[in-house]
């Protein structure tokens, strides 16, 4: 199967009545990790990944599974071959799901101390963004971080593998020079023109377009 991705926007959720139907939805375990957030941007954002991930998995013909941690709280299903990640910032949520280890992040694009990409980023990637035009250093810090971040969140490690040990090349394509192991990694950027960056990373290199779903509508699968 290809790798494929979902993303919605949790002012899906912003009516009452469909906030109380999605959290009745929810299996158990996620409505305890909903119930433990104290601010409703972060509980919509709790369910909306997990609304995702079910959209996900019917589209594939798949049941819930339990969902179980591993090494550094990487989630995965219990008894299926489907591996599967999730993101979420500001608003919106994402989800990929493929036959092979998958990684996805997405990212408000927002005004931030670029002195970051300097301190934590590798040297090249610094160097390309502080020699774009001003107008366009955002978008390129964005571009790299959720870049970055989807490669970290596939190898399983996540931060626990420095930003700095990694190399990610935006020349010819998109491609990492990284020393974590000897597999090759494939990347998908997609930009909705939403104020958001969005990256999917796989083992598999077939990645499908970007797929945008309302969060109203996974109820009624």
């Amino acid at each position: 199967m290809n790798t494929i991705t979902y993303c919605s926007d949790t002012r899906w959720l912003d009516p009452q009545s469909i906030y109380d139907a999605a959290y009745g939805s929810l299996p158990r375990y996620r409505r305890e990790k909903v119930d433990g957030f104290v601010f409703m941007k972060d509980k919509k954002l709790s369910i909306g990944v997990e609304l995702l991930l079910r959209k996900a998995l019917s589209d594939l013909g798949e049941e819930m599974h339990d969902i179980v941690l591993v090494k550094n709280n990487k989630p995965v299903l219990r008894g299926s071959d489907i591996h599967f990640n999730l993101s979420h910032s500001g608003t919106k949520v994402m989800c990929s799901v493929s036959d092979d280890d998958v990684g996805c992040d997405v990212e408000k694009i927002a005004p931030i101390d670029l002195d970051i990409a300097r301190r934590f980023f590798f040297g090249s990637e610094y160097e390309r963004i502080a020699s774009a035009d001003d107008e366009d250093r955002y978008d390129l810090f964005y571009r790299f971080w959720t870049l970055k971040e989807s490669f970290m969140k596939v190898t399983g490690l996540g931060f626990e593998l420095p930003l700095d040990s990694f190399r990610i090349s935006l020349d010819d394509g998109i491609s990492v020079d990284q020393d974590v192991d000897d597999r090759t990694y494939h990347f998908r950027e997609f930009y909705l023109n939403d104020g958001y960056r969005y990256a999917s990373c796989s083992i598999n290199e077939h990645i499908d377009d970007i797929i945008q779903v309302g969060l109203d509508e996974i109820l009624n699968i």
